[in-house]
């Protein structure tokens, strides 16, 4: 265990309240973790933590080394979150994870919002390349029985929008999410926080629209456009086979790549473009939203046909 910091100005301090910039994350392959349930959630699937920081309290004196149970009692947390707390603390610092007690004002100063649930991660990117996606598939279809499912996402920019559609595809079982936006930012907090930390749970590729489109063609997978003028009913969608379920921006939905059919996509019945039905005044729902409707029906879809 680490002796207290106190200071907002400690190097340690500094260097983690820099992570909350994308260009800090994506220069030293480094990302936070707020809260317990989303740290807690990284480590169990595997992520690799630098440090774990957690809150000694506001009486916290610089250089000793406090006792974590007996620190956290005496602050009236929760008991059962006070355990949560011990036991991720414990096995971090057995795997040499470098496991740190703050000050509440440096503590508050990595923190990301208001909320402060006693621990902060920092852990190191990890996401699928898309050459690997094919060898991860195999392995998560193999564990579900079932073909393939995967969520396709263009142009979706807000991170609680993005973070909600992982939280969803995990839900419902969706093998991957491909996010067809080559530079997002897949570890920005919003986008953790709105996944509940689905998103370590989850395969995330992140692509060209170009690179997507290819390899969906590759390994014949089944296109699911979803287009608000089309014809098909989602609910009419054969899901059982190999299925990217596909969808746009709120504002501008997707790009003509999307919708262009070539002669194998017609001999192998690839492309598909589907709708939800719209019966209010509204044109669309939220994207998030629709890929929960849409993730879901394909979940149904399948188990009524394994029965």
């Amino acid at each position: 265990m680490f002796a207290t910091i106190v200071s907002v100005n400690n190097p340690r301090v500094k260097s983690a309240t820099q992570l909350r910039e994308s260009r800090i994350r994506r220069q030293r392959g480094l990302f936070l973790i707020d809260g317990l349930r989303e740290a807690t959630r990284a480590w169990r699937c595997g992520f690799r933590f630098d440090s774990l920081f957690w809150d000694a309290g506001s009486s916290a004196v610089a250089d000793q080394r406090p006792d974590v149970f007996q620190t956290l009692s005496a602050t009236g947390r929760d008991p059962a979150r006070i355990q949560e707390i011990v036991e991720l603390t414990a096995q971090c610092e057995a795997r040499g994870v470098h496991v740190i007690p703050l000050r509440t004002d440096a503590f508050t100063k990595i923190g990301f919002g208001d909320r402060n649930e006693g621990v902060i991660a920092v852990a190191h990117t990890q996401t699928t390349e898309l050459s690997q996606l094919e060898t991860v598939l195999n392995e998560r279809s193999k564990d579900s029985g079932q073909a393939p499912l995967l969520g396709v996402i263009e142009g979706v920019e807000k991170p609680g929008n993005v973070g909600a559609i992982i939280r969803s595809g995990d839900g419902a079982g969706i093998h991957a999410l491909l996010i067809a936006t080559e530079r997002f930012d897949v570890f920005n907090p919003n986008v953790i926080r709105a996944s509940l930390g689905a998103i370590f749970h989850m395969p995330i590729v992140v692509d060209s629209s170009e690179n997507i489109v290819a390899w969906l063609r590759r390994y014949k997978v089944q296109r699911a456009t979803a287009l608000c003028d089309e014809a098909l009913q989602f609910h009419q969608l054969d899901y059982r086979r190999p299925t990217a379920i596909i969808l746009g921006s709120e504002a501008y939905g997707l790009t003509d790549l999307w919708a262009q059919e070539t002669s194998e996509d017609k001999q192998f019945d690839l492309l598909k473009k589907i709708r939800l039905p719209m019966l209010g005044i509204a044109d669309s729902l939220n994207v998030s939203n629709a890929a929960a409707v849409l993730f879901y029906q394909a979940r149904c879809a399948r188990d009524y046909h394994m029965k």
